[in-house]
């Protein structure tokens, strides 16, 4: 038997309930002064479109909690290894929760137009004069200059003539629709890229992976008594 997890959380508020997954059932495990969402599950699951979207429901449900640290899809650990998982990644997940709380994931999608020739499909005869990486790495800049944000995290991707880039930025909760206003400016001016915020997400990007604790990892000596999980 398995855990697939979801997310731990500080302070998840007494009204909360999870949406239905069809990743099995989700309960909620103390955590000391956290609560871990985990379901049981048989294995890693596979990663399609529903497998992936209920799990970002579940996860995304949690936003009221004070403090989020989303898991990433997929990450699994063997029931009987939990404990020792917790134990192991204990200081890393209580500096990560401090990062986090109170604060929430905006993304600002970058996607490059074509010409006037229609933003839904690549417009090839115009290809060579619209923007690419470098311009929307620009974009990105003056999104940031502009934010005032201290953490945040710029990607960018090309596939033939499809250009994209996102900014994913750590934004305290009580000044999302400051952000929003805040990068407005630059997105009604930005020529041949449509900027696209969505949000507030979970922090996924500012979370950092955690994979399943390897056996040869195991603590040589038994833990203390006092465990974080079981």
């Amino acid at each position: 038997m398995y855990q697939h997890l979801f997310a731990i959380v500080e302070r998840l508020p007494a009204f909360w309930s999870p949406p239905a997954s069809s990743l099995g059932p989700v309960a909620v495990h103390p955590v000391d002064e956290l609560q871990l969402i985990a379901s049981p599950c048989d294995g890693p699951p596979d990663a399609n479109a529903r497998a992936l979207g209920s799990h970002h429901d579940v996860v995304r449900s949690t936003l009221d909690a004070a403090a989020v640290l989303p898991f990433r899809f997929g990450t699994v650990v063997p029931a009987a290894e939990l404990p020792d998982w917790l134990e192991a990644h204990r200081a890393r997940i209580c500096s990560t929760l401090a990062e986090l709380r109170g604060r929430v994931e905006m993304s600002v999608k970058l996607l490059r137009l074509h010409c006037g020739h229609g933003a839904d499909r690549v417009c090839r005869e115009c290809a060579g004069g619209a923007p690419g990486v470098a311009e929307l790495g620009d974009l990105a800049e003056l999104l940031v200059e502009r934010a005032g944000v201290a953490r945040w995290r710029f990607s960018s991707s090309a596939h033939g003539d499809n250009v994209a880039g996102a900014v994913a930025f750590l934004v305290p909760r009580p000044e999302v629709h400051a952000f929003l206003a805040r990068i407005a400016p630059v997105a009604s001016r930005a020529s041949g890229i449509a900027v696209v915020p969505t949000g507030p997400w979970p922090a996924y990007s500012f979370a950092g992976s955690f994979d399943r604790l390897p056996i040869a990892w195991m603590p040589a000596t038994p833990p203390p008594p006092a465990r974080w999980f079981g």
